[in-house]
């Protein structure tokens, strides 16, 4: 009966692509009426096999999105409609050399059937947990209806039984539906199989209801209807990325043509089985990977002024490279500065009075030099592209100046939870790497050479005698961009401390937090922008190994390992690229792989931005590559798994305990995790407890807000993104005690 409605309608409507208007408020009634008349005769219930049924499948969000050239200016097709019980909305638009642009009013039709079932599904599912699928029976007919629905049985989940329940009629529910209403069942189960996995119910009237519905003879009804939902593996993600930036040039230097990968997830119990997944990437472009992925560059919660800016800051250093390198469109950016302007008004949430930024605004006692610093030099750079009000940014460049010594260091005030996104600076004692990154900031912000300001810090920079690569690589870069004599010795100093090969140079670094491959990567970024910023030519082939080296580190967002390393890697690689001479792109490279037959990617100047991917058939597998023709390319093989369990980290012995609530009219379970710091730390730290929450349920906002309001307790900030639940947790001093 849908089909027959639906194709009668679309065939006498549908014009030009879209539809004309119509008269379709009665249509449901009509529907419902004809659909009584066909079938609704006085007579016993016939057998029906309810999988002879035609099976709804099709659910599109949007449909008929069509370009359709015309000759006439009339057009008609006869089309099916999508398997959704709805109404469709639509208008035609035509473009004539002519003419010029015309609109079509409004058009609409509605998708509609008398009987019929519907599912409410989350997006997604883990595997193995327990899911409630709730299977809605509506009843149009003009009596009430004896309704059995069946849960089809599948290799790819279990159907749980309630109590008391045979174990064979766990799929299966019969109740009355009044007419012109709905009943609704749950039926549980738990996914067995990953991926896209089809739940199957069917619904017809039951002859064998045993109690009293509707009239003596009532209609014959069914349907059948199939809906996926995605099933993620149990566990948390992981994942391991092969990096290679190569050029044609270095081809023929090294008679190197091959890269080869050996790809496979770690061995061991705690992997999850089944859940290792794989692909390869190429792109003609170094920064083709972040435009991909602006937005989600790290996998790390956004809930505080620090973690706000990693959706900000990268999008400077996009743009200006596309603009360096004249490969700017409209809608990379439309996107960027999007991202921008909705940074810059969060981060505003951050701000003091006095024009510093924190970690939680106004909530904290006061701002914080090396955040303010940050977020000072992000907007100073992003006035090209987007509107920033120039009283607040003097406002925090005055600030900054206040928290100058008499020796010409910048003091440490305030708190930074986050130390990872310090870099290097976390945990040093010397105050020479926060003044090289305040003077960074004030000059990228503008501040005169020749300025106080900038002639006393430059003196705390010359009185340092330290060996630390990333203490040296920011007074090379803050040395150069003021122009001083000192910049050729310090930027040749760094290079020393290198270790160097054939076709890579990084420095090797101790950080006392944190991951030190982070703060590896934050080093060759400033090693990078203080050659770049002093002599482009003298240390191409220094700057080029360096750039080689960082993208080995790429993770596969496009961004790096932590948020401070992310950006400054960014701002080199785009430093960097935007020096070097665009010769045009016309590269073939072959990938071959077990399982897979051989493939070509074919990159050139018009789709070198575009990032291409090939999916692994199998893992593990070995992955060769072979690259023919000029220019250069980004090739990047990913591999993500799922293990069991989290690795330990500083904040730990983390425990759960499920707790009960006794409410009026159930036994509510609550879960409590408490933890608790391993080791003293003289600064203020940050703690982020990420929660998988089941679909069906949502948090209670108004309750969090009391926890957050309540100035003795450690919770700072809660968040939700898609089904991950996250809660800020700050700790100010060092704690024996639990933290629940």
């Amino acid at each position: 009966m849908r089909e027959l409605i639906g194709t009668a309608d679309i065939a006498l409507q549908e014009v030009g692509g879209s539809l004309q208007e119509a008269e379709v408020g009665d249509l449901k009634k009509e529907v419902a009426a004809q659909a009584v008349a066909l079938s609704g005769r006085p007579g016993p219930i016939e057998e029906q096999a309810v999988l002879d049924v035609e099976p709804r499948t099709y659910f599109p969000e949007t449909w008929l999105w069509e370009l359709i050239p015309i000759t006439s200016g009339k057009n008609e097709q006869q089309l099916t409609l999508p398997d959704t019980i709805t109404e469709w909305i639509g208008k035609a638009v035509c473009v004539h050399p002519q003419q010029g642009l015309g609109l079509s009013p409004r058009a609409a039709i509605t998708t509609f059937t008398s009987f019929f079932v519907d599912l409410t599904l989350p997006p997604i599912v883990k595997r193995g947990e327990l899911l409630p699928v709730k299977i809605s029976i509506f009843n149009y007919e003009q009596q009430d209806l004896p309704v059995k629905i069946i849960l089809e049985p599948s290799e790819e989940y279990e159907i749980v039984s309630e109590k008391g329940q045979q174990p064979n009629e766990a799929g299966v529910r019969s109740s009355c539906v009044t007419s012109q209403d709905k009943t609704v069942h749950t039926i549980k189960i738990r996914p067995t199989a990953l991926g896209d996995v089809n739940i199957t119910v069917a619904a017809t009237v039951d002859e064998a209801f045993p109690q009293i519905c509707g009239s003596e003879y009532v209609v014959s009804k069914s349907d059948l209807l199939i809906k996926p939902i995605k099933v993620e593996a149990e566990g948390f993600p992981r994942e391991k990325t092969w990096t290679k930036y190569i050029c044609s040039n270095d081809i023929e230097e090294n008679n190197e043509f091959l890269q080869r990968w050996q790809v496979e997830s770690p061995s061991g119990p705690a992997i999850v089985p089944d859940s290792a997944r794989g692909w390869v990437t190429a792109v003609g472009d170094l920064m083709g990977p972040t435009l991909e992925n602006l937005g989600s560059l790290v996998r790390m919660p956004y809930g505080c002024g620090e973690q706000n800016m990693l959706n900000f800051a990268p999008n400077i250093f996009i743009l200006q490279y596309l603009d360096a390198s004249s490969q700017t469109t409209k809608e990379i950016a439309k996107k960027a500065m999007d991202y921008m302007r909705n940074g810059y008004q969060r981060e505003l949430r951050y701000r003091h009075k006095d024009g510093s930024f924190s970690a939680f605004g106004e909530s904290d006692s006061s701002g914080s030099t090396w955040l303010t610093a940050f977020v000072l030099k992000s907007f100073a750079q992003a006035r090209q592209f987007i509107q920033v009000d120039e009283d607040d940014l003097q406002m925090s460049q005055d600030w900054l100046k206040l928290r100058q010594q008499e020796n010409g260091c910048f003091e440490s005030v305030g708190k930074v939870f986050h130390k990872g996104m310090k870099g290097g600076i976390a945990g040093s004692g010397s105050p020479v790497p926060l003044t090289a990154y305040v003077l960074i900031s004030l000059l990228e912000a503008g501040e005169p050479g020749s300025s106080k300001a900038i002639s006393e810090a430059a003196y705390c920079l010359r009185a340092d005698k330290s060996r630390d690569p990333y203490t040296q690589a920011l007074k090379a870069y803050a040395l150069s961009l003021a122009n001083l004599p000192e910049a050729q010795s310090a930027v040749d100093s760094l290079i020393n401390m290198a270790i160097e090969d054939s076709s890579s140079m990084s420095w090797e670094v101790s950080s006392t937090v944190g991951k030190s491959q982070s703060v590896a990567v934050e080093t060759a970024g400033y090693a990078i922008l203080a050659m770049m910023t002093l002599n482009p030519e003298k240390y191409n082939v220094q700057s080029r190994k360096a750039v080689k080296w960082i993208s080995s580190q790429r993770n596969g967002q496009g961004g790096f390992i932590s948020t401070q390393d992310t950006v400054v890697a960014l701002q080199a690689m785009a430093s960097f690229e935007a020096s070097q001479d665009q010769g045009s792109v016309d590269m073939q490279v072959t990938l071959q792989a077990e399982a897979l037959d051989p493939h070509t990617f074919s990159i050139n100047e018009d789709n070198k931005l575009l990032q291409q991917m090939v999916v692994l058939p199998t893992i593990p597998t070995k992955v060769s590559l072979d690259m023919a023709g000029t220019g250069c390319a980004l090739l990047q093989e990913f591999l993500k798994y799922v293990v069991e369990n989290t690795e330990k980290t500083d904040f730990s012995n983390l425990s759960t305990q499920l707790q009960t609530r006794i409410g009026s009219n159930c036994h509510l379970p609550l879960a409590a995790c408490c933890g608790k710091q391993l080791e003293a730390s003289g600064e203020w730290r940050m703690a982020s407890v990420k929660t998988k929450i089941v679909q069906i349920f949502f948090p209670d906002w108004p309750s969090l807000k009391q926890f957050v309001c309540y100035k003795k307790n450690y919770l700072r900030r809660h968040t939700l993104r898609g089904p991950t639940f996250g809660t800020f947790i700050s700790v100010n001093d060092y704690k024996t005690d639990d933290i629940c």
